[in-house]
This record gives C-alpha cells, structure tokens and sequence, in this order.
C-alpha cells in the first residue's frame, strides 16, 4: 500500500475569510492540536504541521510538542492574509517573517509553504521564485478546481516543477475526477461534508490507480465549541458543518489507508 499524505493548518480558526470579526477570545489552537495529536499517535502517523508564524510566536511550547513528536513543522505565511490582496512587497515579509518565527522556536527552517486559502494563482506564480530563495523545498498551496474564493481548474493535480530548473516542487491537493468534473473531498469543508463511505471510495479508487491524495485538516475543525458568530449562511455552513463527527472521520481514514509527511514527495519524486 503506497502512503498518501497528511497536513494540517494549524492557525485561529476565525482566520477564516468568513468570519470577518477577528476579535475573538477563544482561538482553538491549543484544544484542537491536542486533539490531532492525540489520534496521530494512535495510528503511529506522523504529518506536516503548516504554521502560521503568528501561531507559533503566541504558542511555542505548542510548536516544540509537534517537533518532539516527529512531525513535520512548514510554514502557512505570517498573518493568514490571502497573498492575492497582497504586494508582492508584503508577500515577501509573509513568508520571511513566518520562516523566521518557526526557525527561532524549532531551530530548524521550514522546507515546506502552504499558502493561506490556497492563494496562489497563475499571475502570483513569482511566489515561488521567492520561496526557494528562501530555502524552501516544497510548496502545496495550489487548489485545483474554480471554487470561487479559490482556486482553479486550470491547475494540474499531478505534482510538478513551477520553476525552469526543477529544483523546488509544488505538490497540489487531487480530487476525484468523473469524466471532465472534479470532486473535492480530502479535506476541510469537504473531509466534513462527505459520509464515510464515500471518503473511503474516492480514498480506495485513487490507490488503485496509483494517486496519492494530500489530506488537509485543520485542529480547530475538531473542537465542538466553537464560538457562535454572525456570518452568511453560506459562511456559516462551511464553518460549521460536520464539526462533531469530524475526529471519528480521521480515526476511521487514519485506520484505512497510509499517511506520511508531505516532505517525502521530495524522496518519491
């Protein structure tokens, strides 16, 4: 059985682009890491951590646990801020800032980038120019599939070389394909949408024919508390949907199928 992987963004979970009030008291790091931490262990599956640099300065000892127990720590920008709202000035602080604040808690610079809410599109491709500039490896920030907010369906699913000299890889998230449609499920909103049995055949159709699925998390999606707020409906049924049988999703996919880091596309490559 060939591994698939496995991330999780670790950031607020009012970082979100629906939840407008970023005044929140509860952040839901911490009881959502513990929570992931807690069934990683269980099936013995170690992941890829994408940080953002705000996180890791308010929750060092958080980053020290996650490196302790041998998981991949990447870097998920500084603010969250989507990089299309972005110059490329403040692209450059993003990923220099967040870099440096995981470095100083880990001693080790991140290799890997996820870029919040998927936000590299065909004209910001420059951004990885600047990523391996700055010592990264890898990136897994493209979404391929027109999913408004995000994303676009000109994107290929396949791993590939976004540079000339094949040096840094851009690992984007597969979906499922039925004839030209492309169906999300591997993670977020989508992981939570789906019944078990349909993550379990798109999981299964796709090892069959030897694609490796990037599952992609994040802890706060696993904490039943999560702060009412005033939302759209739209916002407020992606936020919210499928939080409290969430964690038994991931035990039941986790005890199915094989999972390692997102680093060791590197090796496979």
């Amino acid at each position: 059985m060939k591994a698939n992987y496995i991330s999780f963004d670790l950031e607020n979970w009012y970082d979100s682009e629906f939840v407008h009030d970023k005044n929140q008291k509860e952040d839901l790091v911490v009881d959502g890491l513990n929570k992931v931490l807690c069934v990683l262990k269980k099936h013995d599956v170690k992941a890829t951590f994408f940080v953002t640099g705000r996180v890791a300065e308010r929750y060092p000892g958080c980053l020290k646990e996650i490196f302790s127990q041998g998981h991949e720590i990447a870097s998920h920008g500084y603010s969250h801020q989507m990089l299309t709202k972005l110059t490329k000035k403040k692209i450059i602080y993003e990923i220099k800032k967040s870099k440096e604040a995981i470095k100083k808690i880990t001693h080790k610079s991140p290799i890997g980038f996820r870029a919040p809410c998927w936000s590299i599109t065909q004209d910001k491709f420059y951004i990885y120019q600047i990523l391996k500039k700055e010592g990264y490896k890898y990136s897994s920030s493209l979404f391929p599939l027109d999913a408004g907010l995000y994303g676009s369906s000109k994107f290929p699913m396949n791993p590939f070389y976004p540079l000339k000299d094949k040096k840094f890889l851009e690992i984007p998230i597969r979906h499922y394909s039925l004839g030209k449609i492309r169906i999300p499920f591997s993670g977020g909103f989508y992981f939570r949408l789906l019944p078990k049995f349909m993550l379990y055949y798109f999981f299964r159709r796709l090892e069959k024919l030897n694609r490796k699925v990037v599952l992609y998390l994040h802890p706060w999606e696993f904490c039943n508390d999560i702060p009412k707020v005033k939302i759209g409906l739209l916002g407020k049924f992606i936020t919210y949907y499928g939080i409290s049988e969430n964690l038994d999703k991931l035990d039941y996919i986790l005890n199915k199928f094989k999972f390692v880091p997102l680093k060791e596309a590197l090796k496979n490559d």
